[in-house]
């Protein structure tokens, strides 16, 4: 609305006054990473903005929002003590398998997957190699999925206590071997020496000996993360790698400041495009270009999912979902035959585009990719109607009853 009222570009507007990666707000909320400027610029060139802008037919619009959102929050949880995520790994006593134990909650945002992968990343060694179990308080200690915590709390535990493993694997591998823990590597679950020609032969003839017609071809090939595994255990016993995560202190120390803080901020930009029926106000998502910087994407196929899910969650906000009480306060829609949501019906052509940053406050780079991926999709349809049909809508859910009334009532303040 203030774009329109200045005559500005509404994408232009934003880009002139938006953060970036090493802001700081009045409030001391850190941008440690922020690729909101890429997100726009992202929407823009993949919706065809500049050539739908303003020359769509009447009851066609196009309109875009961004958002920003937290990688957790929680101002009274963060002052206390406690850690808000523990895990352990452990290797398994013949090498063949790390075990991660977390107490977080699987709810279908795919947080399984991605502690499996950031595992398997810090140890060096393949996804299938690991296997995870989550979700039993007896594993740790764990907040839950709330405030799109996750990948970066539990993920910074899940990396600490894999590289804690990792750490022990090697480390016997150096007293055996008299190299430097420095001067070894594991990659795709094979030992990696920087230097040439290092004799292991004779420490494998003891492994074997250990494991006598399990192991395949052991005089030959490189040094693998099972063998080094099980020679770790056979100087150390079982190899138990254990990880945590709190956050540093965050917020400014005036009053109020404490509001919005976390380690990291993750942001998105979407560009709707609707058609709507001005004979019966009947809203038409036709197509939803979106754009979220989640850090770095630890799974690509899960960010996708998740953007696409919050875009679903959106458009239910904006166009269907609505609890409605009788006279005496009861819920009258209380089962989803009334209470609608949205349905693959429903669902408009999505065009997910992954912004990468590197967040220095989360494993490997990644942050937030949760419920900061729905911020924009409300405002962005409504923006787009307004674009339709010249009406502002400023009730949810935009129900086709509504907008007729609302283009109503414009037609007569224009008699008037």
């Amino acid at each position: 609305m203030i774009a329109e009222e200045l005559k500005v570009s509404p994408i232009e507007l934003r880009l002139k006054n938006m953060m970036v990666a090493g802001d700081v707000t009045c409030n001391d909320l850190n941008m440690s990473s922020l690729g909101m400027k890429e997100c726009i610029e992202a929407v823009k060139d993949g919706s065809e903005w500049t050539a739908k802008k303003g020359k769509l037919p009447k009851g066609k619009g196009i309109g875009m929002a961004c958002g920003f959102f937290v990688s957790g929050a929680g101002y009274p949880i963060y002052r206390s003590d406690t850690y808000h995520g523990t895990v352990v790994v452990k290797l398994t006593e013949d090498g063949g398998t790390a075990l991660v134990y977390t107490a977080s909650a699987e709810i279908g945002q795919g947080s399984d997957t991605t502690f499996a992968m950031i595992a398997a990343e810090a140890l060096g060694i393949r996804l299938e190699d690991v296997r995870l179990e989550s979700g039993d308080t007896d594993f740790g200690v764990d907040l839950g999925a709330y405030s799109s915590r996750q990948t970066l709390m539990t993920g910074h535990a899940v990396k600490e206590a894999a590289e804690d493993a990792r750490r022990q694997v090697l480390e016997v591998l150096s007293k055996e071997l008299n190299v430097p823990v420095a001067d070894m590597d594991i990659k795709n679950s094979l030992i990696i020496f920087k230097q040439e020609n290092i004799d292991f032969s004779g420490l494998r003839t003891r492994y074997v000996k250990e494991h006598r017609g399990w192991s395949d071809n052991p005089a030959e090939g490189p040094l693998t993360f099972r063998e080094a595994s099980r020679i770790a255990y056979l100087s150390k016993g079982s190899i138990v790698g254990t990880g945590k995560y709190k956050p540093p202190e965050l917020g400014g120390k005036y009053k109020g400041a404490t509001v919005g803080t976390s380690p990291a901020y993750g942001c998105s930009a979407q560009i709707a495009e609707v058609t709507v029926d001005e004979e019966t106000g009947q809203i038409t998502v036709d197509r939803i270009t979106d754009a979220h910087d989640c850090g770095r994407a630890i799974n690509v196929t899960s960010v996708e999912g998740q953007m696409e899910g919050s875009v679903s969650m959106g458009l239910g906000e904006a166009l269907f979902e609505e609890v409605k009480f009788d006279n005496k306060g009861h819920v009258i829609n209380a089962d989803l035959a009334e209470y609608k949501i949205p349905t693959m019906l429903d669902m408009p052509q999505i065009k997910t585009i992954i912004v990468e940053s590197n967040e220095p406050n989360g494993p490997f780079g990644a942050k937030e990719v949760g419920e900061g991926a729905i911020m924009p999709t409300i405002p962005a349809i409504l923006n787009a109607v307004y674009d339709a049909i010249g009406v502002r809508i400023h009730e949810l859910p935009m129900t086709p009853e509504r907008v007729y009334l609302a283009i109503q009532e414009a037609k007569k303040g224009k008699t008037d």
